[in-house]
Parts: C-alpha cells; sequence; structure tokens
C-alpha cells in the first residue's frame, strides 16, 4: 500500500524528472514509445518499492536507473516478437 509521504514523492518527482527520465532514455534508445513505457513502469516500480524501501536521496538518479535497465531487455523483446512473426513470401503469399 503507498502511503501519503510515498504518494507525494512520487508526485513530486513525476513533475521534476519524467522530462529528464525520458530524454536520457530517447538518448540511450533512440526510441520514443520505448523510453515513456520505461519511465512508466519505473514509477510503477516507485510505488511497489518506496513505501518499503524508503524514497532514495536522489529519486530521479534511482528512476533513471530503474527505467535504464528495463530498455535493453524491452528491445529484445521487441526484436524477438519481430523475428518470430510469420512473414508472406511475395512470390507465393505464404511463409
Amino acid at each position: 500500500m503507498t502511503t501519503p509521504a510515498v504518494q507525494r514523492a512520487v508526485d513530486a518527482a513525476f513533475r521534476e524528472e519524467w522530462g529528464r527520465v525520458v530524454a536520457t532514455l530517447i538518448r540511450r534508445t533512440g526510441d520514443w514509445d520505448l523510453a515513456e513505457e520505461c519511465a512508466q513502469e519505473a514509477f510503477t516500480e516507485a510505488l511497489r518499492r518506496w513505501p518499503v524501501d524508503g524514497v532514495p536521496q536522489r529519486p530521479g538518479a534511482w528512476l533513471t536507473t530503474v527505467s535504464g535497465s528495463r530498455g535493453p531487455t524491452r528491445m529484445r523483446m521487441r526484436c524477438l516478437s519481430c523475428s518470430t512473426r510469420p512473414t508472406r513470401s511475395r512470390t507465393t503469399g505464404y511463409g
């Protein structure tokens, strides 16, 4: 359960750090959508972990680290899903 203090900390981090976190991820991945997805996951993780672990001294750094660790994993998952999709042959119309 999220405490009011943690909720305020996450809200403040969102207002102050969202743009920096996403910009850093865009620079790393080159993918705007992926950057936003990973940043959203980091904020969700903050809501889960900060009530237990406490709010970090540098929330923006924590969020950037957590979201950055998700970027490469997401990129690999996207590449795998693209490579396993059935493709159509130009000559026969079938895979």
